[in-house]
């Protein structure tokens, strides 16, 4: 018989397309073990998809496969480390925000404050697009979806630095998550 969490975590693998045990345990569950016995359960019942990671050596997770598999995996990852830091307020999966679709958005709370951020995973070759924001910003775009215009968190290890006359607060994490706190620096 499926639990409610059960259903829960199937509904957050179809709109978060994929996600490792270990991001799964720290989001919805009280122990990996517990995670694991369930999970092995959603999978028995063909309500989960599985795959063994070559990229952690751990089970992933899915409901339908992602074409873009190691990207998916990482803004779970991104959700996963930034959820042992801090509160969660919103996470919301590549939200329209006029013409631009980032990987998500993040509301968060740290110390007692509330923050905003979009989440972008760059891993490709071809570089992350900083333009794109600075039009966001620079238009005023961002003014019909928030009040302040919203940090930018780019995860990825081939991004080159953000432009020096830019108004916009980028903040890059690479893809182990080794120097995830430095979004909180200066915050």
């Amino acid at each position: 018989m499926l639990t409610t969490r059960d259903m829960q975590v199937v509904e957050f693998l179809k709109t978060n397309k994929a996600a490792s045990t270990e991001t799964i345990a720290e989001i919805m569950f009280p122990s990996l073990s517990a995670c694991q016995k369930r999970l092995k359960v959603l999978f028995v019942t063909k309500n989960l998809k599985r795959v063994r990671c070559h990229l952690n050596a751990q089970y992933v997770y899915y409901t339908k496969l992602p074409s873009q598999f190691r990207h998916s995996l990482l803004v779970t990852d991104f959700y996963r480390e930034l959820h042992k830091k801090c509160e969660i307020i919103n996470y919301k999966i590549e939200p329209v925000l006029g013409d631009i679709r980032p990987d998500a958005l993040v509301a968060y709370k740290y110390k007692g404050r509330s923050y905003l951020a979009l989440l972008e995973v760059e891993i490709s070759h071809k570089g992350f697009d900083y333009g794109k924001y600075d039009r966001f910003y620079s238009s005023g775009v961002y003014k019909s979806f928030f009040p302040v215009m919203p940090t930018i968190f780019i995860v990825g290890d081939n991004t080159k630095n953000p432009p020096v006359s830019t108004q916009v607060i980028y903040k890059q994490i690479s893809t182990d998550f080794f120097n995830i706190n430095t979004i909180f620096k200066s915050v």
